[in-house]
This record gives C-alpha cells, structure tokens and sequence, in this order.
C-alpha cells in the first residue's frame, strides 16, 4: 500500500473517530462482485451488509445488528467502508434471481485502526430464476406408521398412506417398516424403501460446497443415477446408567426421486414425474414418520418450486427452509 492511500485512510480513520463505532471498531472496506451463472456482472441487485457488535454500556449484554443497503453498479461492483467489528453478513438480492448470502471476516489488524487485508474482492454468484413450478410439498411430521413388517404405499400427491391405511391411490414410494420396541430405551426402528416401477428410485444430494444461493439444487433432476432400494434405521439401547441412541438418519441429507415412470420397448424413459427430498425419511421406536418432499407432477424434471398444491397446507413447507 503506498504513501498516499495509508494517508487517506488514516484521515478516514480520524473523521470516523468521534463516532461510537469507530471507537470502538477498526476501519475496514470489502468489495463485492456480484454475477450471474454465465460469469456476467448483475447490475442493480440490493445488497444488505449486517454486523454484530456488543452493546454499549448500559444497554445488557450480547450483541446489536445494525444493517448497511445499496446497490450494485454496472460492473455489479458495491463497495463499503465502515468502522466494524471483525465479521460481516451479506444478503444480495435481486429480482428475477434467488438471493444469495455469504459472511467475510477480516484476518487482521494493523494497530486496531484497521482491518487487514484492505479492500477484498468478495465475488457472489446470483442463480437465475428458469422454470418455477407449482408442486405438492408437504412434511409429515406427526403422521403415524400405519403398519408393520409389510409393504405400505406412500401417495405423494395425496400426501396419505395408500388405501386402506389412507386416502392415497398411487404407491409412489413402497416401505416395509419394522420397529421392536421393549421401553424408551431399548427400541430399534427401520425401514426398506422401494418404488412401484423398474425406472423409478431415489439419489442422494449433497449441497455443492461454497454454495451461496438459497437455491442450492439443480435446475433439472438428473436423468440417472438413481437407486432402487434404500435401507436405514436407528435405535436406542441401555448403556450405564444412561442409554445410547445410533442412527443412519442425517438431517442435512438431501435426496432426488424420480416414480411413475413408463418406458418404451427399447427402455427409454417416456414419461416421469420429479422431486426433491429434504433430509432423510425418519422414524422411531415409536412409530413416528417424517419427511419433507416437494414432489413435481407436470411431467417435467424442473426441480425449482413455485407454489404449494396442496390446498390444506395453511403454511408452505418452503417457509421453514432458508432456501426456495
């Protein structure tokens, strides 16, 4: 950094010196790039800067947010200079994109008057909006296990059990259920999944790492790739004085289903239906079920949703997620 930036940065740190932050917090400045899925920079997307930083005297303990808006240039350049503490949290939002959010945290200082490195280059990455589209989504949480040691159909777009043991018509997915339970501590639950046509399974996804979007899924599912069976289970057991709970079950397991499929002579695919599943499908000793699905029934492999199906739903599933 030469001479004359060191002047004026010290000379921002002086005019900044009578206020409260600036006493307390050294001067730091980051820039943000903001582009879209080809690289290309988005102009005029908002940005939200937040910090925390405690509270002053007399004001209780813990910590204060305060926020920072603007807006991006042409080059989908936004920078700030501020007096802060050491971390950031950035929202970027624009319409006709999914929003995405990242943090920044300074590495040092020099002389508790500045934060180091000086001026970064953050870049964020906005994922276009394509093809939303209207979908049955539901988490069932609080649905009982209807039986045991048999196959039972699940009805995605009834949400129900299949009939008898519900109003479901179609066995999208198949489980066989076997739970033994002696007390609250010596219980053991599992289930085998399986699917009604030859094409039709389920896949395991990961969110991509470094992922910054609130949309973290693909656009489309992926036409392979997928299993047919899937197996997992959990149980408690006396340890001590205490007891010991092993499971298989992740909650920040994601997955991606394909069912109703038909194919051709030839074996190819003719017709499908989609979804996504957040986390894994769980039960327990007592007979519990959950899962969270948006289950897509136009035929198409889009997995960006629009809007819930499912009239009694008061609250769409999607609101309780951080993502879209």
């Amino acid at each position: 950094m030469n001479l004359s930036k060191v002047l004026t940065i010290f000379l921002l740190v002086l005019a900044l010196a009578e206020t409260s932050e600036a006493f307390f917090y050294p001067l730091g400045k980051v820039t943000l790039r903001v582009i879209d899925n080809e690289g290309q920079p988005v102009e005029n997307a908002a940005v939200t800067i937040r910090y925390d930083y405690a509270k002053g005297f007399g004001m209780g303990w813990g910590t204060s947010s305060k926020f920072v808006d603007g807006v991006t240039d042409k080059n989908g350049l936004y920078s700030l200079t501020k007096a802060t503490p050491r971390r950031w949290f950035y929202m970027i939002r624009k319409e006709g994109y999914y929003s995405s959010g990242d943090t920044y945290e300074f590495k040092d200082n020099i002389a508790n008057l500045l934060w180091w490195p000086w001026d970064p280059t953050m870049e964020i990455k906005l994922k276009k909006v394509k093809n939303p589209t209207k979908m049955f989504v539901k988490n069932t949480m609080g649905m009982q296990i209807p039986v045991l040691n048999e196959p039972v159909g699940y009805d995605l777009e009834k949400g129900d059990w299949v009939a008898p043991h519900g109003k479901g018509v179609t066995s999208d997915f198949v489980f066989i259920f076997k739970i033994r339970f002696v007390k609250n501590d010596d219980w053991d639950a599992s289930y085998t999944l399986t699917f009604s046509n030859e094409q039709d399974g389920i896949q395991e996804y990961s969110i991509p790492k470094g992922n910054q979007s609130e949309y973290f899924w693909p656009y489309e599912a992926p036409y392979d790739g997928y299993v047919h069976s899937l197996t997992l289970g959990a149980k408690n057991y006396s340890i001590g004085w205490g007891f010991q709970h092993k499971t298989d079950f992740k909650e920040n397991r994601n997955y991606i289903f394909r069912v109703r499929s038909t194919k051709d002579n030839s074996g190819k695919i003719i017709e499908a239906k989609y979804g996504r599943m957040h986390g894994d499908i769980i039960i327990d000793g007592w007979g519990s079920f959950r899962m969270e699905y948006y289950f897509n029934p136009s035929g198409t492999r889009s997995l960006e949703y629009d809007s819930n199906l499912f009239p009694d739903e008061k609250k769409d599933v999607l609101n309780q997620n951080m993502e879209n």
